[in-house]
Protein backbone atom coordinates (compact mmCIF):
# COMPACT_ATOMS: atom_id res chain seq x y z
CA UNK A 1 0.00 0.00 0.00
CA UNK A 2 1.45 3.36 -1.01
CA UNK A 3 0.94 6.81 0.45
CA UNK A 4 -1.31 7.76 -2.45
CA UNK A 5 -3.54 4.78 -1.58
CA UNK A 6 -3.80 5.95 2.02
CA UNK A 7 -4.44 9.65 1.48
CA UNK A 8 -7.72 10.88 0.12
CA UNK A 9 -7.29 12.04 -3.46
CA UNK A 10 -9.35 14.73 -5.10
CA UNK A 11 -8.94 16.07 -8.62
CA UNK A 12 -5.92 13.80 -9.29
CA UNK A 13 -3.98 15.21 -6.34
CA UNK A 14 -3.94 15.71 -2.63
CA UNK A 15 -7.10 16.88 -0.90
CA UNK A 16 -6.07 20.50 -0.22
CA UNK A 17 -7.91 22.92 2.01
CA UNK A 18 -8.74 26.26 0.51
CA UNK A 19 -7.16 28.98 2.58
CA UNK A 20 -9.65 31.36 4.10
CA UNK A 21 -7.50 34.38 3.44
CA UNK A 22 -6.03 35.71 0.24
CA UNK A 23 -2.66 36.59 1.78
CA UNK A 24 -1.33 33.03 1.63
CA UNK A 25 -0.47 31.23 -1.58
CA UNK A 26 0.47 27.96 0.16
CA UNK A 27 -2.51 25.65 0.66
CA UNK A 28 -2.40 23.40 3.73
CA UNK A 29 -2.48 19.69 2.97
CA UNK A 30 -5.03 17.54 4.70
CA UNK A 31 -3.33 15.23 7.15
CA UNK A 32 -2.73 11.61 6.23
CA UNK A 33 -2.37 10.20 9.74
CA UNK A 34 -1.05 6.77 10.65
CA UNK A 35 -0.41 5.25 14.06
CA UNK A 36 1.86 2.52 15.28
CA UNK A 37 4.67 1.58 17.64
CA UNK A 38 8.38 2.24 17.46
CA UNK A 39 11.46 1.68 19.62
CA UNK A 40 13.16 5.00 20.41
CA UNK A 41 15.87 6.27 22.78
CA UNK A 42 14.35 9.10 24.84
CA UNK A 43 17.91 10.44 25.35
CA UNK A 44 21.37 9.35 24.16
CA UNK A 45 22.22 7.22 27.21
CA UNK A 46 18.87 5.47 27.56
CA UNK A 47 17.92 2.07 26.30
CA UNK A 48 15.38 2.12 23.46
CA UNK A 49 11.80 2.10 24.75
CA UNK A 50 8.58 1.22 22.98
CA UNK A 51 6.68 4.34 21.93
CA UNK A 52 3.26 4.80 20.48
CA UNK A 53 3.53 7.16 17.56
CA UNK A 54 1.29 9.10 15.16
CA UNK A 55 2.79 10.27 11.88
CA UNK A 56 1.47 12.49 9.10
CA UNK A 57 2.83 11.10 5.85
CA UNK A 58 1.48 14.08 3.89
CA UNK A 59 4.01 16.45 5.52
CA UNK A 60 5.98 14.04 6.45
CA UNK A 61 6.49 14.38 10.20
CA UNK A 62 5.83 12.79 13.58
CA UNK A 63 2.76 14.49 15.04
CA UNK A 64 2.69 12.87 18.50
CA UNK A 65 4.55 10.19 20.44
CA UNK A 66 4.53 8.77 23.95
CA UNK A 67 6.52 6.23 25.94
CA UNK A 68 6.05 4.65 29.36
CA UNK A 69 8.41 5.69 32.12
CA UNK A 70 7.89 4.01 35.48
CA UNK A 71 4.35 3.13 34.41
CA UNK A 72 3.46 6.73 33.48
CA UNK A 73 2.91 7.79 29.88
CA UNK A 74 5.21 10.65 28.88
CA UNK A 75 4.91 12.75 25.72
CA UNK A 76 8.03 13.22 23.65
CA UNK A 77 9.01 16.89 23.47
CA UNK A 78 9.30 18.83 20.21
CA UNK A 79 13.03 18.11 19.88
CA UNK A 80 12.48 14.37 20.28
CA UNK A 81 9.62 14.52 17.75
CA UNK A 82 11.98 16.22 15.27
CA UNK A 83 14.68 13.58 15.90
CA UNK A 84 12.12 10.81 15.42
CA UNK A 85 10.90 12.46 12.19
CA UNK A 86 14.46 12.58 10.83
CA UNK A 87 14.96 8.93 11.79
CA UNK A 88 11.72 7.94 10.03
CA UNK A 89 12.70 9.85 6.88
CA UNK A 90 16.19 8.27 6.83
CA UNK A 91 14.71 4.79 7.21
CA UNK A 92 11.94 5.42 4.63
CA UNK A 93 9.21 4.79 7.21
CA UNK A 94 7.29 7.82 5.95
CA UNK A 95 7.22 6.48 2.40
CA UNK A 96 5.90 3.01 3.21
CA UNK A 97 4.51 3.17 6.76
CA UNK A 98 2.29 0.10 6.45
CA UNK A 99 5.41 -2.02 5.88
CA UNK A 100 6.55 -0.87 9.34
CA UNK A 101 3.24 -1.80 10.99
CA UNK A 102 1.58 1.62 10.91
CA UNK A 103 -2.17 1.75 10.29
CA UNK A 104 -4.33 4.65 9.05
CA UNK A 105 -6.33 6.78 11.49
CA UNK A 106 -8.67 9.65 10.61
CA UNK A 107 -8.35 11.45 13.95
CA UNK A 108 -5.53 11.59 16.44
CA UNK A 109 -5.94 8.97 19.20
CA UNK A 110 -7.21 10.34 22.51
CA UNK A 111 -3.81 9.97 24.18
CA UNK A 112 -2.04 12.17 21.60
CA UNK A 113 -0.80 15.66 22.41
CA UNK A 114 -0.56 17.09 18.90
CA UNK A 115 2.25 19.15 17.53
CA UNK A 116 1.63 21.50 14.64
CA UNK A 117 3.73 22.35 11.61
CA UNK A 118 4.67 25.98 11.02
CA UNK A 119 2.14 26.19 8.17
CA UNK A 120 -0.62 24.80 10.38
CA UNK A 121 0.21 27.30 13.14
CA UNK A 122 0.15 30.16 10.62
CA UNK A 123 -3.23 29.02 9.32
CA UNK A 124 -4.63 28.70 12.85
CA UNK A 125 -3.40 32.22 13.65
CA UNK A 126 -4.97 33.52 10.44
CA UNK A 127 -8.28 31.87 11.33
CA UNK A 128 -8.02 33.25 14.87
CA UNK A 129 -7.65 36.74 13.39
CA UNK A 130 -10.89 36.22 11.48
CA UNK A 131 -12.56 34.99 14.67
CA UNK A 132 -11.51 38.14 16.51
CA UNK A 133 -12.90 40.36 13.74
CA UNK A 134 -16.02 38.23 13.12
CA UNK A 135 -19.46 39.77 13.36
CA UNK A 136 -22.77 38.12 14.19
CA UNK A 137 -23.32 37.80 10.44
CA UNK A 138 -20.19 35.78 9.64
CA UNK A 139 -19.05 34.10 12.89
CA UNK A 140 -20.75 30.81 11.99
CA UNK A 141 -18.91 30.66 8.67
CA UNK A 142 -15.53 31.37 10.30
CA UNK A 143 -16.17 28.71 12.96
CA UNK A 144 -17.17 26.25 10.24
CA UNK A 145 -13.91 26.91 8.37
CA UNK A 146 -11.92 26.54 11.61
CA UNK A 147 -13.63 23.27 12.48
CA UNK A 148 -13.16 21.95 8.94
CA UNK A 149 -9.46 22.84 9.03
CA UNK A 150 -8.96 21.16 12.41
CA UNK A 151 -10.92 18.08 11.34
CA UNK A 152 -8.77 17.88 8.20
CA UNK A 153 -5.57 17.71 10.23
CA UNK A 154 -7.11 15.16 12.61
CA UNK A 155 -7.47 17.47 15.61
CA UNK A 156 -10.51 17.79 17.88
CA UNK A 157 -11.25 20.21 20.73
CA UNK A 158 -10.02 17.47 23.08
CA UNK A 159 -6.62 17.53 21.34
CA UNK A 160 -6.45 21.33 21.44
CA UNK A 161 -7.08 21.23 25.18
CA UNK A 162 -4.44 18.53 25.61
CA UNK A 163 -1.89 20.45 23.52
CA UNK A 164 -2.45 23.66 25.47
CA UNK A 165 -2.81 22.12 28.93
CA UNK A 166 -6.22 23.80 29.24
CA UNK A 167 -9.11 22.13 31.11
CA UNK A 168 -11.85 20.60 29.03
CA UNK A 169 -15.47 20.44 30.14
CA UNK A 170 -18.12 18.42 28.34
CA UNK A 171 -16.06 18.16 25.16
CA UNK A 172 -15.63 21.93 24.83
CA UNK A 173 -12.33 23.73 25.30
CA UNK A 174 -12.73 26.45 27.91
CA UNK A 175 -10.33 29.03 26.50
CA UNK A 176 -9.76 30.64 23.13
CA UNK A 177 -7.43 28.84 20.70
CA UNK A 178 -4.93 31.71 20.98
CA UNK A 179 -3.67 30.25 24.26
CA UNK A 180 -2.43 27.26 22.27
CA UNK A 181 -0.51 29.35 19.77
CA UNK A 182 1.24 31.85 22.01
Amino acid sequence: MSISDLCIAEDDGMNWFGNISSDSDQPIAAACLMQGHWRHRPHPYAEPVLCRVVIDVAEPRVVAAQFLSDGIAEDLDDGALDDLTQSFVRQDVMYNPSAWGFTPCNVLPGWARPSFSEQQIEELKRIEGYLIEATDDNIDEVLRVRDEFLRGIGVTDHHLARASGEPEYGGTVVSKPSRLLS
